[in-house]
């Protein structure tokens, strides 16, 4: 157990990172874009089309990660206020709620991947791209994001900004 504890921490880094690398690389493209286009020349025609697949990875892929680093949203000035105890069981309520939800979108999307694989749908931008990848995408994002508020759940973790990575 221990080891696939291990591969499952590393693939939560390594999409991290490539998160990051698909950030860089969404910038060197519109710089890019931008730089021909004012020398008159002709932009990479699936530019736009990358850059917006590229937004929806390196959202999905750092998630994960960033709720593991307490970097998700949470609104705490309520809880502050209230008794450690009743701050603890929201706390927890809010943990089970957000699985729920996690699941949920991650079920659909996948739903969504399935059909669009057995209608074979294309998704046609500047490119034409298997409809699949984006659905799949939310489906692996939503589930392990899902999984990290399991673990803070099953730890008995509650979440605190002051060890939020910045």
């Amino acid at each position: 157990m221990a080891r696939l504890l291990k591969i499952y921490d590393g693939v939560i880094h390594g999409l991290a990172v490539l998160a990051a690398l698909t950030l860089a690389l969404m910038v060197v493209g519109i710089v890019t874009d931008v730089v021909l286009r004012n020398m008159g020349r002709a932009p990479v025609q699936a530019t736009s089309a990358l850059i917006e697949y590229g937004l929806l990875f390196a959202t999905m892929a750092g998630a994960p990660w960033l709720v593991r680093e307490n970097g998700h949203v949470a609104i705490r000035a309520l809880i502050g206020l209230l008794p450690d105890r009743v701050g603890a069981a929201v706390d927890r309520a809010m943990l089970v709620f957000s699985i729920a939800i996690l699941a949920l979108l991650s079920w659909r999307a996948g739903v969504v991947a399935f059909e669009a694989v057995e209608r074979g749908a294309v998704d046609i931008r500047s490119i034409a791209l298997p409809a699949w990848i984006l659905p799949v995408m939310l489906c692996a994002g939503f589930a392990l994001m899902g999984t990290e508020f399991l673990r803070l759940l099953l730890r008995g973790e509650r979440f605190d900004a002051s060890r939020a990575s910045h």
